[in-house]
């Protein structure tokens, strides 16, 4: 062969290769395509997590799903290509050997985007179920390559490289998919959120009524602000806000999670009665604020940044004209898909920082909040935000991460895992300090960010007319009682919530020692709004600086509820005592004042039983003044468990004080104020609570 035979044969096997290369990275290009539209269904459809109302994504995920699984089926196509075009020559079996494993491959996408759909909430990384798509890959492996050794003579065209194919269509389509998505996306980005403009369209108040700024500063234990007498100065915006109005010293949560929580202060409600729980959103037949605030021409706008429970499948946008949450971000969308949830996230987590990479911190919401702002109507609004800078796993923006110490990411990692475990052994010394240090210099964060939000709102027009309510849904807990996080349990670290409001008509610099309940927020607002009248006057917060104000035993009750899964289901704090009852029917009591970490268990104590008798006999009275209905009985469960003895004698057996006025008192009241809510499709209860709620007195 001579010299030029010999390179045109090279140029020929080497132009083989390419085409092969060529083939299979746009073959799979194509299958990825496939199953991008088939990934993007799945999630729009259906939600990820089986209690979401709605899926958590947005139609971006269209223009997102596509093209990633686009480019990473395209480039395992292509390194196979070049795995079937290495060697001296072409080899067609060997090219169809590896053509069936990409089947496989493609296949074992498919089962993974199936069986990683329904996701526990937060779970990000860990592959739930690796079996389905091992097995799919397998079989679908083994059965197109044994069709394609049994019918080699018919199909052994299809892999030979200069047999002619629709491969340049193919190219000229994927690119055209390609350009439509980046035009999708680009849409998205640029567009204005769709709430706002529809938002204008409400109608005016007859009076101008007080703009209303509720934040809740979720993860934020009141211990650890400085206007609370923490020893570092964490929090001076909020110090400064605090002396301009009205600070809570004693503020109790209703549970010590975010979804029952916020659910409360929406709604007034306590846990049992309005329900939400891990697996019940917030039922529509209730009233939440917003919607209470829309019907008197305010204008409302949420913005959520919990990635967890604030997306408004949850049932925490009712209400509202706007609400913004990770559910139509870029980040979150990605997040969902496959590739984005275990490739993406993982490489984030060990490459850039351990935290989740569609999280939107502070700056982000501030900035998402004014420009809103900007384009506000000129009515009354109520504007609620709630930020995530200072849950886990606590690691602040520079230059705010080393202002008290520095947490590392082995650290974060650490006590990530330690999350729901009784720790064994606590973390040392030096570990607890660097843990606090982190979320301390979280705090000091987003109390810079919350300053200049609020220094925004001052400067406009409006500032004058808005009344401001900091708060927080709950506490965290860093191993006081063996556990680490929150809703794990009742203790003080993770009820103990910082409460300020201040603006116009409010008393400056005025600090309240009584028991106050953060779910209390809702006659508060309605009061301030609506005006002074029953029932809203007697339930709300404002009644503590009244002049005439003569605090009754109701007032000095705090009853905090979590779901009977975990040990502690419910409890009682007063001025002076903190009253636990677990669900094997054991009592815990702690005189908090004296001990604040509540260490000493005073339950078993001989001079302390007519106490413990006595707060139960307050707990089972303040449940009984709860109105109904119970959507969530599993809150009260596991009090006498075994038979329901303590539901039949709230239910059935407990009767209002004739001393004292039932409107004023029944915790509800306020909800029950207003005829049924417009939109009154009921939460989905639990298997295990629907005989028990057939059973309750419904009125």
């Amino acid at each position: 062969m001579s010299v030029k035979d010999n390179s045109r044969l090279l140029e020929t096997q080497r132009a083989q290769r390419r085409e092969v290369v060529r083939r299979f990275a746009l073959s799979g290009g194509a299958a990825g395509l496939c199953v991008g539209l088939f990934e993007a269904a799945l999630l729009y459809f259906i939600p990820r997590v089986p209690a979401l109302l709605e899926p958590d994504v947005r139609f971006v995920i269209w223009f997102l799903a596509p093209p990633i699984a686009l480019v990473f089926v395209g480039l395992l196509g292509l390194a196979l290509g070049w795995a079937a075009a290495r060697g001296k020559s072409v080899a067609p079996r060997r090219s169809a050997t590896l053509a069936t494993a990409m089947l496989g491959i493609v296949a074992a996408y498919v089962a993974a985007t199936v069986s990683l759909l329904p996701v526990r909430t937060g779970d990000t990384l860990a592959i739930e179920n690796v079996a389905a798509p091992a097995v799919w890959f397998v079989v679908v492996f083994a059965y197109a390559l044994f069709i394609a050794q049994a019918f080699w003579g018919r199909v052994a065209h299809l892999f030979d490289p200069g047999t002619p194919g629709p491969f340049r269509l193919l190219a000229k389509t994927l690119a055209a998919a390609m350009v439509i998505c980046a035009l999708g996306l680009g849409f998205h980005v640029i567009k204005r959120p769709s709430g706002w403009a529809a938002a204008q369209a409400s109608p005016s108040p007859t009076a101008r009524r007080p703009n209303i700024v509720l934040i809740t500063l979720d993860t934020a234990r009141a211990d650890h602000l400085s206007a609370y007498g923490y020893h570092r100065l964490t929090t001076p915006n909020l110090d400064r806000l605090a002396s301009q109005g009205v600070l809570f010293e004693n503020a109790i949560s209703p549970s010590s999670w975010t979804l029952p929580s916020h659910a409360s202060i929406l709604t007034g409600l306590l846990p049992h009665q309005h329900g939400a729980n891990s697996g019940v959103p917030l039922g529509m037949g209730l009233w939440t604020l917003a919607e209470v605030l829309k019907s008197h021409g305010y204008e409302t706008v949420g913005f959520n940044a919990n990635i967890f429970y604030g997306l408004t499948g949850w049932g925490m946008g009712q209400g509202f004209a706007a609400y913004e949450d990770d559910s139509s971000s870029l980040q979150h969308n990605l997040a969902a898909t496959l590739v984005g949830r275990v490739f993406i996230q993982t490489a984030y987590q060990y490459l850039c920082r351990y935290d989740f990479f569609e999280r939107r911190d502070a700056r982000n919401v501030n900035r998402d909040v004014l420009r809103w702002f900007r384009r506000r109507p000129s009515r009354p609004f109520f504007l609620f935000i709630n930020y995530f800078d200072v849950h886990n796993p606590y690691l602040a923006p520079a230059p705010y991460d080393r202002r008290f110490g520095q947490i590392s990411e082995p650290l974060a990692r650490q006590v990530n895992s330690m999350i729901g475990v009784n720790v064994p052994k606590p973390l040392s010394e030096e570990e607890q300090r660097s843990l606090i240090a982190g979320y301390d210099n979280c705090l000091a964060f987003l109390d810079d960010q919350v300053g200049r939000l609020v220094q925004s709102v001052d400067a406009s027009p409006e500032g004058s007319d808005t009344i401001f309510i900091v708060t927080s849904d709950h506490g965290e807990a860093f191993g006081e009682h063996g556990l680490y996080d929150h809703g794990l349990n009742l203790y003080r670290e993770a009820l103990h919530v910082p409460l300020i409001i201040f603006g116009p008509g409010i008393p400056r610099g005025l600090r309240i020692a009584h028991i106050a309940r953060i779910r209390e927020i809702f006659p508060t607002v309605l009061d301030l709004v609506v005006g002074e009248r029953l029932p809203f006057r007697r339930a709300s917060l404002r009644r503590f600086w009244s002049p005439d104000f003569r605090p009754q035993p109701f007032d000095e009750v705090a009853v905090s509820e979590l779901a009977v899964i975990f040990p502690v289901p419910i409890s009682l704090m007063t001025s002076e005592w903190h009253y636990l009852h677990n669900s094997r029917g054991e009592a815990e009591l702690y005189h908090w004042p004296t001990d604040r970490q509540e260490k000493i268990n005073l339950a078993g104590s001989p001079q302390h039983q007519r106490i413990l008798q006595a707060l139960r006999e307050r707990l089972v009275e303040h449940a009984g003044l709860s109105l109904r209905p119970w959507r969530g009985p599993r809150y009260l469960l596991g009090l006498d468990r075994a038979d329901y003895s303590f539901l039949r004698e709230t239910a059935f057996g407990h009767k209002l004080p004739s001393s004292l006025p039932a409107t004023d008192l029944r915790v509800g009241a306020s909800q029950a104020y207003f005829a049924p809510a417009p939109s009154a499709t009921p939460s989905r209860p639990q298997a295990v609570d629907e005989e028990l709620i057939k059973s309750l007195p419904y009125h």
